[in-house]
C-alpha cells in the first residue's frame, strides 16, 4: 500500500563529501544478464536457493547504478537482482513537480492512494500539503494531505488530513506524521485545501457541523494519510 505521505517522506538524500564546492551527480546504469550464481552449498555443483518460488535457476539479471560526483569524488553504487526498472514522465512518477497554490497553502503532487485509471483524469495526483513551498518536502513541513476517494454511491469526492499532532486519529503511524482533524466532505481538491486551510487557522480539532467526520472514510480515505 501506498499513499501520498509515502511519495515524500522516508527516502534518503544521497551525500557529497564535506566542502564538496561543486555537488552534482553524474548517474550511470548498467544491466548485466546470464551471471552465474555461486552453490548456496560448497559440496552442491547446481544452484540450490532457498526461495522454492525461484524462477532464475542458475542465472540472474544484476543491475548497477552508479551514481559520481566530479566535484568531491565521492560514489554511490547500488546493485540489485532482477531489479525493476522503469522511464516514464514525472506526471506517472508523481513527483518532481511544482506544486499547486490553494488557499494559501501548497499542494505537492504525490502517489494516489486509489490509482485505477487516474492518469486519464483531469486530477491524476493525491496531494501533500504544506504551509510554504519548500525544496524539499520533510515530515516538519507537513500540515496536510489531499487524496481522492468514492462516495457511498461511487462518486468521485475528496478526503482531507489537516493538523498535524503527534496524537492525532487521523493518518499511518508509520509515515511520523499524524493528524487531528479529517473530513469526506469536499467535492473538489479546491474545497479540500480550503477545509484544510480553516482547520489550520482554528488550531483546533474541529467539530461535525465543521465537516468533520469521525467515522467519515471514503475508501478508508480520511485515515490513511
Amino acid at each position: 500500500m501506498t499513499t501520498a505521505l509515502d511519495t515524500y517522506l522516508g527516502w534518503d538524500l544521497l551525500q557529497h563529501a564535506d566542502g564538496c564546492k561543486r555537488p552534482s551527480w553524474i548517474v550511470d546504469i548498467k544491466v548485466t544478464n546470464d551471471r552465474a550464481l555461486r552453490p548456496y552449498h560448497r559440496d552442491d555443483a547446481t544452484h540450490a536457493c532457498p526461495n522454492e518460488n525461484c524462477d532464475h535457476h542458475s542465472s540472474f539479471e544484476e543491475t548497477t547504478v552508479r551514481i559520481v560526483c566530479g566535484s568531491c569524488h565521492m560514489a554511490h553504487v547500488i546493485r540489485g537482482e532482477d531489479v525493476r526498472h522503469s522511464t516514464e514522465p514525472l506526471r506517472h512518477l508523481r513527483y518532481g513537480l511544482p506544486p499547486r497554490k490553494v488557499a494559501g497553502l501548497f499542494l505537492y503532487p504525490a502517489e494516489p492512494f486509489l490509482d485505477f485509471g487516474r492518469l486519464s483524469t483531469d486530477e491524476p495526483h493525491d496531494f501533500v500539503v504544506t504551509a510554504t513551498r519548500v525544496d524539499r518536502v520533510t515530515a516538519d513541513d507537513v500540515v496536510g494531505v489531499v487524496q481522492q476517494g468514492r462516495g457511498k454511491r461511487g462518486g468521485i469526492q475528496w478526503a482531507a488530513l489537516a493538523v498535524p499532532d503527534p496524537n492525532g486519529q487521523y493518518g499511518l503511524s508509520y509515515t511520523g506524521v499524524k493528524f487531528a482533524a479529517a473530513t469526506d466532505v469536499p467535492r473538489t481538491v479546491a474545497g479540500a485545501a480550503k477545509w484544510a486551510a480553516a482547520r489550520l487557522a482554528e488550531k483546533t480539532t474541529p467539530t461535525g457541523d465543521c465537516g468533520h467526520s469521525a467515522d467519515a472514510s471514503p475508501t478508508g480515505g480520511v485515515r490513511r494519510g
